[in-house]
């Protein structure tokens, strides 16, 4: 069975072709095959009064994926088009660990962005480049005192960085008002492996208020518990009011036993 976490949903863009449209392709001469001067041409494109080209630019500098366009990306990243935005932090996701340092504070600063979408595609972006010191402090300030928006996207970052530094930042955002945090912090430690977390686990799985947090905790506890936590997952399996929540702690028990699930 795959994770009841909102985190589990896969980040999706669709990839154009390079010169996919006549507004970029009548304006480069040179041919597909040379990365570098494609970038260079693209990157102007980047400040077209068109927002279609400029969504169709970052897109194809995502394809390239050249370090070479990652300072234009960073710029566009306060592009007045949210799908510009958009685009531009999924396409330095796609340059990598290559990117600057300004490039990860500006994907950082993105996870405030007023559109979802954008936060997203951030967080997902934050995920392929380097996880530095630095960076992890700016996420888990973040994860603190930022807006709720940002938070979400702040846990589903960490989750996919898996920052062992971050464990006890994300342990105090279990008991943030937001159940979606709640939740992403939940998974956040899950894929840390760190035992420690199993007291929590079991704490959100017994008494957190909304079921999808419930329900991600019994998850957690089924790939990362033993015998231990059998107890709390058969009085979660017969007790809680919502099906999905007994659906994934009976889930978790026959995980940890080896018995088939009810």
């Amino acid at each position: 069975m795959r994770s009841p976490s909102f985190l589990r949903k896969r980040f999706f863009v669709p990839l154009l072709a390079l010169c996919v449209s006549l507004t970029v392709s009548c304006q480069l001469e040179t041919p597909p095959g040379d990365p570098l001067t494609v970038t260079t041409r693209l990157v102007t494109l980047l400040e077209d009064p068109s927002d279609d080209v400029r969504r169709t630019a970052a897109l194809s500098l995502g394809k390239i994926g050249h370090a070479a366009g990652a300072t234009a990306l960073v710029q566009a990243l306060s592009d007045p088009d949210s799908q510009v935005r958009e685009y531009s932090a999924w396409a330095l996701g796609q340059i990598g660990e290559e990117v600057s340092a300004p490039a990860v504070i500006g994907l950082v600063e993105s996870l405030r962005d007023e559109h979802h979408a954008v936060k997203r595609a951030a967080a997902r972006a934050l995920g392929n480049v380097s996880p530095g010191q630095s960076m992890i402090a700016l996420l888990t300030e973040a994860l603190a005192v930022g807006p709720v928006g940002s938070r979400r996207a702040v846990v589903e970052a960490l989750m996919q960085l898996e920052p062992k530094d971050a464990y006890f930042d994300l342990q105090k955002a279990l008991t943030d008002s937001d159940p979606l945090v709640r939740q992403g912090a939940l998974a956040a430690l899950g894929e840390l492996a760190d035992r420690r977390a199993l007291v929590d686990f079991r704490q959100r799985l017994l008494f957190d208020e909304d079921a999808g947090v419930r329900a991600e905790a019994a998850y957690r506890l089924g790939k990362l518990g033993d015998a231990e936590d059998v107890p709390t997952l058969e009085l979660a399996a017969n007790h809680d009011p919502t099906p999905t929540v007994r659906l994934w702690a009976n889930w978790a028990k026959a995980s940890i036993t080896g018995e088939e699930g009810t």
